[in-house]
């Protein structure tokens, strides 16, 4: 099922970025002030616009293709924010699957937001960040000796601004590769990260996903929320008093930590700077068992409201927001791997951004081009 893939890589210091997820218009144009970041692929200003790029690279020797197609370990270090657990290692492999494999998703998607992929991969077909997958496969244990063998001595080191050590290296030797094909040749694979890339490379006919594969077991395997700021003049607490308690916030944290000791419940601000804790109804906690409160959340209050809503990772940034009378904060919980899961399998996915995988990988590592190298004409 995974396949080694022919892939390019900078031929010195990789000019890596976030994910679109992480980044700020700021942020976005600073990146692009510098010609050799991997914004100009991976967040493109348009399909020419990154057509001319790959050209240019090429041309000035900045990419090298492998020599080989190729399996890359890739490890990423750091610690779980506002823990005091000791830093986490998770390694997978950057591998290819096949477009049409039976990928599992957990969240809906955005529409507009895979048909803008889509197009970019019809006209030029590159992907620059994989999306990160799980597998559910016993056998991984029999390749992680492998994996850690490999990065004793990276190719590629690069610290992000979040704290995250990334190091990656090929896998050329075919015995090795054919080693990782049979561990991994049965297990199922769910998206933890990437529903948009996945759906836009599944519409675009380009043959495989590049994907980074770790194990749904995973300890070193966090998962934050996506916080909400709902975009509205109209409040939302009276759809949600038939399910939810509200308490004005007196503690001294800051609101995501607050509601992390307690049960089942959100922190709300409202853009007139009142600050809330609602906690679900007791007789509702029977429900929790199917979906996570992100869901019901979206089910009893923001789907009947069809006001914009905008994700944010950092509590801290949605709260700001409703402080400048912006919108409505709602800050959410984390979600458990078992809802990931149990979405995957039902088919019943959860709403957009119910997720947030961290570490991100970062674009930039490796870059898969379907097409011809030469002329830019699609082969896929």
């Amino acid at each position: 099922m995974i396949e080694p893939l022919p892939l390019w890589t900078y031929r010195e210091h990789p000019q890596v970025v976030p994910m679109r997820d992480a980044l700020t218009p700021d942020k976005i144009h600073t990146l692009r002030a510098n010609r050799l970041s991997a914004i100009h692929l991976s967040l493109p200003l348009s399909p020419q616009a990154a057509l001319e790029t790959w050209h240019q690279w090429l041309q000035e020797g900045i990419l090298l293709p492998d020599p080989l197609p190729a399996f890359y370990a890739y490890s990423q270090t750091f610690y779980p924010s506002g823990s005091h657990r000791s830093h986490l290692r998770r390694i997978g492999i950057i591998a290819g699957i096949p477009a049409d494999a039976p990928i599992l998703p957990h969240e809906s998607i955005l529409p507009e937001r895979a048909t803008g992929i889509q197009h970019l991969l019809e006209q030029f077909p590159i992907q620059a960040a994989p999306v990160h997958l799980l597998v559910e496969e016993a056998a991984w244990e029999a390749i992680l000796p492998l994996l850690k063998d490999y990065l004793v001595c990276p190719l590629f080191s690069y610290s992000s601004s979040d704290g995250v050590m990334h190091q990656w290296v090929p896998i050329h030797h075919q015995g090795h590769q054919t080693q990782i094909r049979k561990a991994l040749a049965k297990g199922k694979f769910y998206i933890a990260d990437g529903h948009h890339r996945w759906a836009g490379v599944k519409q675009s006919k380009v043959p495989f996903l590049l994907s980074y594969l770790t194990p749904l077991q995973d300890t070193a395997l966090v998962i934050a929320p996506f916080h909400r700021l709902v975009r509205t003049v109209e409040s939302p607490l009276r759809g949600m008093e038939e399910f939810f308690a509200f308490r004005p916030s007196v503690a001294k944290v800051p609101l995501s930590q607050e509601i992390r000791g307690l049960r089942h419940a959100i922190g709300i601000i409202s853009p007139e700077r009142k600050t809330y804790t609602a906690r679900l109804r007791p007789c509702f906690w029977h429900l929790l068992a199917e979906a996570p409160l992100a869901y019901w959340l979206h089910q009893w209050v923001l789907a009947p409201l069809q006001a914009p809503v905008e994700y944010m990772p950092d509590a801290a940034s949605v709260a700001e927001a409703a402080l400048l009378g912006e919108g409505w904060a709602f800050i959410l919980p984390e979600v458990d791997i078992r809802y990931v899961k149990q979405a995957a399998i039902t088919g019943q996915p959860l709403p957009p951004k119910t997720t947030y995988f961290f570490p991100k990988v970062v674009s930039g590592m490796v870059f898969y081009y379907a097409g011809d190298s030469r002329f830019g004409v699609s082969t896929a």
